[in-house]
């Protein structure tokens, strides 16, 4: 089996939350894009093969990001996803798939839910652990 390093998409219309989430994800060493709405993630994620999209619940319109990461498993049904919002209300899409932190987050916060989310899947998807 080829072992791959874990792809994340981040999306959020704060450029500083953005390059926050952007800085700890390529410290630990994935591989990691951004865009500002859910209009630009769904055409990377058509491009491009993501195991994981953290995306903030809201979002500018067209979509929040809960329609965004329904719209994105569309194309990519193994798409895993970690929520983030400042409003406090914990939502997701698939409970199995899926996790949630509020703003404002702690590193090891973030961190700790992307490793759990991987490690649900860790076999089939066949990424590299470090």
């Amino acid at each position: 089996m080829q072992v791959q390093t874990p792809r994340i998409l981040i999306v959020d219309d704060d450029p500083d939350i953005c390059d926050l989430l952007r800085s700890m994800l390529l410290r630990e060493g994935f591989v990691v894009r951004t865009a500002g709405n859910g209009l630009s993630a769904l055409e990377l994620i058509k491009r491009d093969d993501f195991d994981l999209m953290i995306t903030d619940i809201g979002l500018p319109p067209l979509m929040d990001g809960v329609e965004t990461v329904r719209r994105a498993r569309e194309c990519r049904p193994a798409l895993q996803s970690l929520f983030i919002s400042g409003g406090g209300e914990c939502r997701w899409d698939d409970p199995d798939r899926d996790n949630f932190v509020a703003k404002p987050f702690q590193e090891r916060e973030v961190l700790g839910c992307v490793w759990e989310l991987f490690s649900r899947n860790w076999p089939r998807h066949g990424l590299n652990y470090r």
